[in-house]
């Protein structure tokens, strides 16, 4: 099973990708891209994390 937060935390990475194609500024769009960077680093956390660490 999937868990809810991982799925989250990439779905959020990936609306930060998304802002990164449509920023017309380059400061923005490393600001969405670091943004991004952080969302699935938290992706990668609740993707290790066992269910009793919780």
């Amino acid at each position: 099973m999937v868990d809810a937060d991982f799925v989250r935390y990439l779905h959020q990475a990936q609306m930060c990708l998304n802002e990164v194609a449509r920023a017309t500024q380059e400061v923005d769009k490393e600001a969405w891209l670091k943004l991004g960077e952080e969302w699935m680093e938290m992706a990668r956390k609740a993707q290790r994390q066992k269910p009793y660490e919780q």
